[in-house]
């Protein structure tokens, strides 16, 4: 693949590397992307006649010849060549991960491998020398403001046989290299001191002559020999990195990892014991993926956007010992924004529900009243940079926010089979689904107050229009979620059959006025007499809704969880399958599909991926063709000047480093049509139904038994036949039931 930004992190500890070939840097940080400064990384070998070739990331010596890169799930390698001695080198980096395995997934430490392989003909370049039986590799640094001491020594199969410190001190204000970022001044700033350490785990290292670098004679063997340079960089932070709360009860919160590790020692102690064992876990995940039917695009996007996720958590514990888990919403440095978490949550339904979970609860901070409602509403945000004590954002979203959370939960519930969430939260669920029924104000079915929503790039009409018709979609599978979630919990059932009744009584309402003849209206008030902009207050300057009529790919935003969960749909679901369709051909553009016909360059692509996703459940075959072309926005924005990391917006917008993407896990969800109810009426109801027409491969990690490394498929041989390996629920296959229904019927 060709060189381009990459990003490799640890859940929850900060500790992160962007890579950034085309500048000749790494930027890195044990805080993370943005509390970070830039690291010369001179990684390479000394070939026989003397002369160093390195890896880009340093300005320091000449290129290897023919640099490119290969990533998976968890680790990416950096390929380059000695051409005139026909050798072949490689630098792999692996940032290990299994779900549900804390220890592992928090240790801020990361496995590094060299190795040298002979190679046959390199293109038609000219071979000057024999390929040497042994090769002096090295692994020097360069970074402002820190202190780096190398030592060799005998050392122990335990301790290393050589190693680099590191020493710093960081501040916890985002230092952004980028425009229009001035937000970063608003944040929190105190110093806190890193520790870092590079231990090599082979015998015969030697300092470098500047003393900030650690050399090893390797010998060239051939791939798969199992002979390398193996080493482990490890970091520590031991204070506080946030503020939680305000005045007398706010509290300050450390990494969650000081827990197990309370210093570099430990870390590097843990990491080194457990190497074989931790890789092996984390390659077990890589492998299952790669047995995915997907892409190269799809691959690219998923590997991609899930190291970009991982860059932005936090997990922390707090001084008065509340467990903290949130995400930055990239360079928008706003933490648990709900809208934002809404897509993520396909990750953690995929591998890690508990993360969800902890977030469900931690919303409760941002509820407020709503005295004309008698109901609650949820904030946008929990807080921005160093400090979580509120909103940060500029304006609220109620309808949206309120919704994404019931649905969240009710998704939650089933497919965990917990409820014990739905009871703790009775009373919210009830106050969220009365400000939502309240938004109704003239029994059409479609709300027509607290209309922002998240598509702050989009038209007047996309944005904060009255009576929108993705927003009224939404507040009716809420509505639906919150009657579910308060049966489940045994609360207020006549307010539950009230939010039902109101739902069947206003759905046909709904789809009779927004459909014109082929797809839904984006909204059905056309008037923008008393509508204020969103962002600015102000009125606006024409007298109707620009875009109004346009075609549109948020329609059924609101469907795609419970869709997945397997609860019934009131709705007319041909025709939201044929609004879907045409919306994605009128909406098609150079790097996906725009909010609507009206901008078709306001793209995100995480909105593409949610809607491909529900395009698959609804039974459609999505064209593979889309990935391609958001991942051509990747490429572009992460080669030559441009690094931005996962990019979820063209031009128009600027959210870059990006956790939003990681949607792209749904492709593991909506490929075999996985549903998950654990809340069944009898029993758990668990279904595949992929399309049979060309052979499948999909691991179900939502099924994995995790402790025990087990992880059923979805399989579709080339005949169509459907089965299930390694199953550990009993799963229905839904193409049987509806062939046998045909034919009986």
């Amino acid at each position: 693949m060709q060189l381009m930004t990459w990003t490799l992190s640890r859940l929850g500890s900060r500790f992160n590397l962007l890579f950034e070939p085309y500048h000749r840097r790494v930027m890195h940080s044990a805080m993370g992307r943005f509390l970070d400064r830039p690291l010369d990384l001179m990684v390479g070998l000394v070939e026989p006649d003397g002369a160093e070739r390195i890896l880009p990331f340093s300005t320091r010596a000449p290129l290897l010849h023919n640099c490119e890169q290969f990533e998976r799930l968890n680790s990416i390698t950096y390929r380059g060549y000695a051409e005139h001695y026909r050798m072949r080198f490689e630098f792999n980096l692996h940032s290990i991960f299994y779900p549900q395995d804390e220890p592992l997934c928090l240790l801020p430490a990361f496995y590094l491998e060299m190795r040298l392989n002979p190679t046959g003909r390199l293109r038609w370049i000219e071979s000057r020398h024999r390929t040497p039986e042994k090769v002096r590799l090295f692994i020097r640094l360069q970074r402002p403001q820190t202190q780096i001491a190398a030592e060799a020594g005998t050392g122990s199969p335990e301790r290393g046989y050589g190693r680099l410190d590191l020493a710093y001190t960081a501040g916890t204000r985002p230092q952004l290299d980028l425009p229009d970022m001035s937000h970063a001044a608003d944040c929190d700033d105190w110093p806190v001191q890193v520790r870092e350490r590079i231990v090599s785990l082979n015998e015969g290292v030697v300092v470098s002559e500047d003393g900030q670098g650690l050399e090893l004679d390797l010998p060239v063997t051939a791939s798969g020999s199992g002979i390398k340079w193996r080493l482990v960089w490890g970091a520590h932070v031991g204070e506080p990195v946030l503020q939680i709360g305000t005045g007398e009860r706010s509290t300050s919160a450390r990494f969650k990892y000081n827990e197990l590790w309370p210093d570099i020692d430990a870390v590097m102690e843990d990491a080194i014991d457990h190497r074989d064992t931790y890789l092996a876990r984390s390659r077990h995940l890589e492998k299952s993926i790669d047995t995915t039917s997907l892409s190269a695009a799809q691959r690219h996007l998923m590997h991609q956007s899930f190291q970009s996720f991982l860059s932005n958590a936090w997990w922390c514990r707090a001084d008065d010992g509340r467990e903290w888990f949130t995400t930055w919403e990239g360079s928008s440095l706003y933490h648990g924004v709900i809208d934002v978490e809404y897509n993520i949550a396909l990750l953690y339904l995929t591998m890690w529900p508990r993360l969800l979970a902890m977030q469900l609860r931690q919303w409760n901070l941002a509820r407020h009243s709503h005295e004309r409602s008698g109901g609650e509403v949820l904030a946008h945000d929990l807080g921005s940079g160093s400090r979580i004590a509120g909103q940060s954002f500029p304006h609220g979203m109620p309808v949206e926010e309120n919704a994404s959370y019931l649905l969240m939960l009710q998704a939650y519930s089933h497919w965990t089979g917990d409820t014990t969430l739905a009871r703790e939260q009775a009373t919210l669920i009830e106050a969220l689904a009365r400000y939502l029924r309240w938004t109704d104000r003239d029994g059409s079915g479609f709300p027509s107050e607290g209309m922002a929503n998240t598509f702050e790039d989009g038209s007047p009409a996309m944005h904060f229009a009255r009576k929108q018709t993705y927003l009224a979609f939404k507040r009716f599978t809420a509505l639906l979620a919150a009657a579910d979630l308060l049966r489940i919990a045994g609360h207020n059932p006549e307010f539950a059959e009230e939010c039902e009744n109101e739902v069947a009584g206003a759905v046909k309402k709904v789809e009779a006025e927004a459909w014109l003849s082929d797809h839904y209206a984006v909204c059905v008030d056309r008037s923008a007499a008393g509508v204020l902009d969103a962002t600015t207050g102000q009125p606006l300057p024409h007298d109707e809704m620009p875009g109004w009529d346009a075609y549109s790919i948020h329609t059924g935003n609101g469907l795609l969880m419970p869709l997945m969960i397997g609860r019934p749909m009131p709705f007319d679901l041909q025709r939201l399958a044929q609004d879907v369709h045409n919306a994605f051909r009128e909406t098609m553009s150079r790097y996906g599909c725009g909010h609507s016909s009206v901008e078709p360059e306001t793209i995100w692509i995480s909105h593409n991926l949610w809607r491909d996703h529900l395009g698959q459940y609804l039974g459609d075959n999505w064209p593979p063709l889309l990935s391609s072309r958001y991942w051509d926005l990747q490429v572009m924005s992460n080669t030559h000047d441009q690094s931005y990391g996962y990019t979820d917006t063209y031009i128009s917008n600027a959210l870059c480093f990006y956790p939003r993407g990681v949607a792209a896990l749904g492709y593991l969800l909506a490929g075999p049509r996985l549903i998950i109810d654990r809340l069944g009426s009898d029993s758990p109801d668990i279904s595949v139904g992929p399309d049979d027409a060309y052979p499948q491969r999909w691991p179900l990690l939502p099924l994995a038994d995790w402790s025990l490394g087990r992880i059923p498929a979805c399989v579709v041989d080339h005949d169509g036949r459907i089965t299930v390996e390694g199953e550990t629920d009993p799963v229905r296959i839904r193409n049987e039931d509806e062939k046998a229904a045909r034919y009986t019927g």
